[in-house]
């Protein structure tokens, strides 16, 4: 099998001069997933304009993919439209009370806080764990556990700098506490490998736009065996019941997997996308892009530390992922001169984070390093 950076004829902006090292916000479309995409629009024009028999076993197949992608089983995979929406299932999903209290760190995207301190209107109590220089540490979580916590969210791998959160650790220590162990996987999955089961994972979230390379608007949400009968479907639709095409029969009689947790009509065309993309990633392998990927961000690391710049993101390998932030005194004018050379990362809370994926190549740090040479050198003449 061919090595990942040779499908890189599946993205058309490298023909374009573009060099896109920001996977970490959304990443481009591929050759692949826009063709399965086109198919079906047209195959909803002229073809089978129904589609609908057609659609649902794209989406079982997705599932069945995405299962394989995280070590579960089909049935206990929910396609969502974000990651946002996959949280709110879980926090309006539980039976709550006053009192109850989850543990969450002050490190984390709003995605995954939002939906649990909406619950303070219920009587539950968030608990921040701070971070230490962009780390979350097991002692501190464990520290922060009452006899009253019941849940502990945190993500696979923390947006901003990068920091891969030690899954296995956190997931043992809410099993010794009997705490439901929730994990926004958005900025791991994809980039990295991930074992729900051998994690203790209950709960996983996951939009598809970043390292997936899903089409806006595509996520889903894992349920663990131990946590299926504790949630209950807070939104109830017409296709989340066992009989759905019995239209008069309004027994709210909850379909016996995940499917419970998908209300109605589904986005077909991102299920279409998504598909071929998880298609992609197997065919190469996960172990093969967190390889390539834990390369480049390693090399980007080295060639930043050897320069001087400070980095915001961990140096030690095990906590790293593909992420790279680093701070500059003209980040904002950085970032501005980057982009007017056709180079994307992200601007973060005043410094600059870079995400190569499994399609980069070492002449794309080399570029960007070169980029980022040139602007040193402009501003210090300057």
């Amino acid at each position: 099998m061919a090595e990942p950076v040779t499908y890189r004829q599946l993205f058309p902006h490298i023909d374009q001069g573009v060099v896109y090292l920001n996977h970490a916000a959304v990443s481009p479309m591929h050759r692949r997933a826009l063709q399965a995409m086109e198919d079906y629009f047209q195959e909803r024009m002229v073809g089978d304009i129904e589609y609908w028999p057609r659609a649902m076993e794209k989406k079982q197949l997705l599932k069945q993919h995405i299962a394989r992608l995280i070590h579960a089983s089909a049935e206990h995979i929910a396609l969502v439209n974000n990651t946002s929406t996959g949280l709110n299932i879980l926090a309006n999903g539980l039976d709550w009370k006053p009192g109850d209290r989850i543990l969450l760190n002050d490190f984390e995207f709003p995605a995954n806080v939002y939906p649990f301190l909406n619950l303070r209107r219920r009587g539950v109590e968030i608990d921040f764990v701070p971070h230490r220089n962009g780390r979350i540490l097991l002692d501190d979580l464990a520290a922060r556990i009452t006899p009253r916590t019941r849940l502990l969210t945190i993500s696979f791998v923390e947006f901003l700098n990068g920091f891969r959160n030690d899954l296995v650790a956190i997931g043992e220590l809410c099993r010794q506490h009997g705490l439901i162990f929730c994990v926004d996987g958005i900025q791991g999955v994809g980039a990295l490998q991930l074992d729900v089961q051998a994690t203790g994972i209950d709960f996983l979230a996951n939009g598809g736009q970043k390292w997936l390379m899903w089409p806006l608007g595509m996520a889903f949400v894992y349920v663990s065996p131990r946590l299926f009968d504790q949630l209950h479907p807070a939104f109830a639709g017409w296709l989340s019941v066992e009989q759905a095409w019995d239209f008069f029969d309004y027994r709210l009689a909850f379909l016996p997997d995940a499917s419970r947790f998908e209300p109605g009509t589904h986005n077909v065309p991102g299920i279409i996308g998504a598909l071929a993309s998880t298609e992609l990633f197997l065919e190469i392998g996960m172990a093969r892009i967190e390889a390539h990927i834990l390369h480049l961000a390693g090399k980007l690391i080295q060639e930043l530390q050897q320069r001087g710049y400070r980095l915001f993101t961990p140096t030690e390998e095990k906590f790293r992922s593909g992420i790279v932030t680093f701070y500059h005194d003209r980040a904002e004018s950085l970032f501005d001169y980057l982009k007017q050379q056709h180079i994307h990362v992200s601007l973060r809370e005043g410094m600059i984070r870079v995400s190569p994926h499994f399609y980069n190549t070492e002449g794309d740090i080399a570029a960007f390093l070169n980029a980022l040479e040139d602007f040193d050198q402009k501003h210090a003449r300057g």
